[in-house]
């Protein structure tokens, strides 16, 4: 069966609601909302609003805290910690990039830490918001083992992802945003492959066994980027974000007295481009960079050389003009909700 689309706004619209019904207040329930949609406009569905239903599910196990805030702590003039208990991690990460911003526009950088909030979703959103105001950005998060330790054979290590995004080459020029992950491919992947019925690609993941599969039923584990280079900086970026907040996720494995442990930290840095030099010979710059780029030889079969983010951009326009693909097992799931919560179901469009 083929995917039933919504618009973007509809599908704002819809998990507002939802949030709201939830105990979120309004705000709260939209910054939720965006950085789900923004997600979806962008392909990466993976951490989209697929994780609605997620979410609920931990509301109603008391691990997601609907109502939380997080804590700030001023430290030196241009660092910060937020604290978050487990407060929805959309509002707590806009809450860390707004002070980081604050803080680089009185002291040329900001650099927070924001420890112990629920899943973050896509970093990139954060990253671009800070460049769309003029800031340079470098956002990492560590979370729960889900990837090998390069040449271990079981989940070790975080996926954490890394979002560094740069002002565009004009004044409303779209950020150059790199996104990634420090595994081969993301998790959500394979819940994708699994509902496609598809094989993952090879040396992507290894079974309970700590053998490599193509099968998405028996891949727990997935491989990092670049070997060693992926698992170093997975293991690097704990150490700047959880156990630099005194709220580590790896070391605290072994200690097993029954706490809640943190399944996500990060940090958050944005840097005053204005401070180095004047803002609009650096957007300058960035678009001889691009135009370089663009014009660089090409290897034998590829048609187009691609900056970071273009993809998501163009997919973005498309999805926004389409609008948004989501599958019917997602929708029925949506139906559900909606009846659940007394909100209205979503309109396609």
């Amino acid at each position: 069966m083929s995917d039933l689309r919504v618009s973007r706004d509809e599908l704002l619209r819809f998990a507002t609601a939802v949030f709201c019904a939830n105990g979120m207040a309004p705000a709260d329930a939209r910054t939720v909302a965006d950085v789900l949609v923004w997600a979806n406009a962008r392909g990466v569905d993976s951490h989209g609003v697929v994780r609605i239903p997620i979410y609920l599910k931990e509301i109603k196990a008391g691990t997601y805290k609907p109502t939380g805030q997080p804590v700030l702590h001023q430290l030196l003039p241009a660092t910060f910690k937020l604290e978050c208990n487990r407060a929805p991690g959309p509002v707590c990460m806009m809450r860390g990039a707004a002070q980081a911003v604050d803080l680089a526009e009185k002291f040329g950088a900001g650099i927070g830490l924001v420890s112990n909030p629920t899943h973050v979703g896509a970093l990139g959103r954060y990253a671009q918001w800070i460049a769309e105001r003029g800031h340079a950005a470098i956002v990492i998060v560590a979370g729960i083992p889900l990837m090998a330790y390069h040449g271990s054979s079981v989940a070790s290590i975080a996926t954490s992802p890394i979002a560094i995004a740069v002002p565009g080459a004009a004044d409303a020029g779209t950020p150059l945003l790199l996104d990634m992950a420090t595994s081969i491919i993301p998790g959500g992947r394979i819940s994708e492959a699994l509902a496609a019925g598809k094989p993952l690609p090879e040396g992507v993941a290894l079974d309970a066994q700590g053998r490599p599969t193509t099968d998405a039923k028996e891949a727990k584990t997935l491989l990092p980027i670049g070997g060693a280079k992926g698992s170093g900086l997975s293991l690097m970026f704990e150490c700047l974000t959880g156990i630099l907040a005194g709220a580590p996720i790896f070391a605290a494995l072994a200690n097993v007295d029954g706490a809640p442990r943190p399944i996500q930290n990060t940090m958050i840095v944005a840097l005053n481009v204005a401070s180095f030099r004047a803002l609009p010979d650096y957007r300058a710059d960035i678009g001889r960079l691009q135009a370089k780029v663009k014009s660089l030889p090409r290897r034998d079969g590829v048609e187009e050389l691609l900056l970071p983010g273009e993809r998501a951009d163009r997919e973005a326009a498309r999805r926004t003009r389409d609008g948004i693909p989501l599958s019917r097992k997602l929708w029925v799931e949506f139906e559900a909700i909606a009846q659940e919560f007394t909100v209205a179901p979503l309109r396609g469009s």
